[in-house]
């Protein structure tokens, strides 16, 4: 039974935390002044809520860290993704991980199948049916592969830092409970940032039910924190030398050839067209030129494609355009969906995007749910619209990574 810490001990255990917690908001703000930037009171709270978390947890107290968990949320724009990215990189560990949601479950559902296949190999008849189906060996074999496939992707991790943490589809609720469990148990200290509040994860009524456990783990576990200002600095206009990115490409309404020859670009011919398949659907692309590809919208958005070929794609091509964007009167609920998985995508690995549209093209968001339309149209809000106009000296941390 180990002896109880002496006052002094506990003493000198909470002044190491606390130097960890001033050590990396200092590196937070030299990278904020490095970047021009100044953060405003909920951004300031919201480092402080994070330093004071991983102080907590990385300091030598060894113990679980309880309500040290952090789940961020609020609305886009306000600068959650450039706080992660600020915090992480000032974490005082190597035993460190930051990745988008998109990713990880990408990779999870690839890992755990082949971890599952093999897993049912070996106990016989993995293509069974009916009632084999529920047999206890196959639901053993099941779960241990997933426990399996999540401790492989999380090996040594001290800290996991999620990315636009979210759950629309009815298959990630197991597995999204599974990977919340397997980190409360280990002791990983888990961040996420989110545009929605964590009762609005998988909020379609017919599946919703799936997530309820993960929603009361949440609540139970982690310090739920709400940053919103009340101001979406993606509409803050940078000035041009400071565009990168993402946020270095355009939305225009049906440009001509002249304004395309201001941005290096022609239109594609017909003998241009290229057909790819990134996973299991084939795409045609208008044209492909180094690491530049160019998409019809009716090609990319009105087709049988998916967040896992735009995720393959974004490998390859780090300048993308998507020209023929319609209107309102014709952008069908399917296509402006795919279009905002797309811009999600591009977004989260900073990818440059170019964006033709026509006239009422934002007068469609209306076929997406309010949280969505508004993630949405500060997105879009990043890309420079052409005008040439500039609001001068950024002075606030906008939303070009939020």
């Amino acid at each position: 039974m180990p002896y109880p810490k002496s006052p002094t001990r506990r003493s000198s255990l909470r002044g190491a935390a606390l130097h960890m917690r001033d050590a990396m908001q200092h590196a937070v703000g030299a990278r904020a002044t490095s970047e021009h930037l100044e953060l405003d009171a909920m951004q300031l709270e919201t480092i402080d809520l994070l330093t004071s978390s991983a102080g907590a947890h990385l300091a030598p107290l060894h113990r679980s860290p309880g309500k040290n968990h952090v789940y961020l949320w609020g609305p886009p724009g306000r600068g959650k993704t450039w706080l992660l990215g600020a915090f992480f990189d000032a974490l005082p560990t190597e035993r460190k991980l930051r990745v988008h949601f998109h990713d990880f479950f990408r990779d999870l559902h690839a890992t755990a199948h082949k971890a599952t296949t093999l897993a049912l190999a070996q106990i016989g008849e993995p293509d069974s049916v009916g009632e084999s189906r529920g047999r206890a060996d196959r639901v053993e074999a099941r779960t241990s592969a997933i426990e399996e496939s999540i401790e492989t992707m999380l090996g040594e991790v001290q800290v996991l830092c999620f990315d636009e943490f979210h759950c629309n589809d009815p298959g990630d609720a197991m597995l999204l409970a599974r990977t919340v469990k397997y980190v409360m148990d280990r002791g990983i200290l888990l961040v996420t940032t989110s545009n929605y509040p964590p009762e609005e994860l998988l909020s379609d009524e017919y599946y919703h039910h799936l997530v309820l456990p993960t929603i009361t783990t949440i609540r139970e576990q982690m310090t739920v924190h709400e940053l919103d200002a009340n101001r979406d600095y993606r509409t803050i206009e940078r000035q041009e030398g400071g565009r990168s990115g993402f946020s270095s490409g355009t939305l225009l309404r049906s440009p001509g050839s002249v304004q395309l020859l201001r941005l290096g670009l022609t239109e594609p011919r017909s003998c241009d067209a290229v057909r790819l398949r990134p996973t299991s659907q084939e795409i045609q692309a208008l044209r492909i030129s180094g690491r530049q590809i160019w998409f019809g919208f009716a090609d990319l958005c009105e087709s049988l494609t998916s967040t896992l070929d735009y995720l393959v794609l974004v490998r390859e091509y780090d300048h993308w355009i998507i020209s023929g964007v319609p209107g309102s009167g014709r952008m069908s609920p399917f296509g402006l969906r795919r279009l905002a998985n797309v811009i999600d995508v591009l977004y989260d690995h900073q990818i440059r995007l170019d964006l033709f549209v026509e006239e009422g093209f934002t007068d469609s968001f209306g076929h997406l749910p309010e949280l969505e339309a508004a993630r949405l149209r500060s997105r879009i809000n990043a890309l420079d619209s052409g005008t040439g106009e500039s609001a001068g000296r950024t002075t606030y941390l906008e939303g070009a990574n939020a």
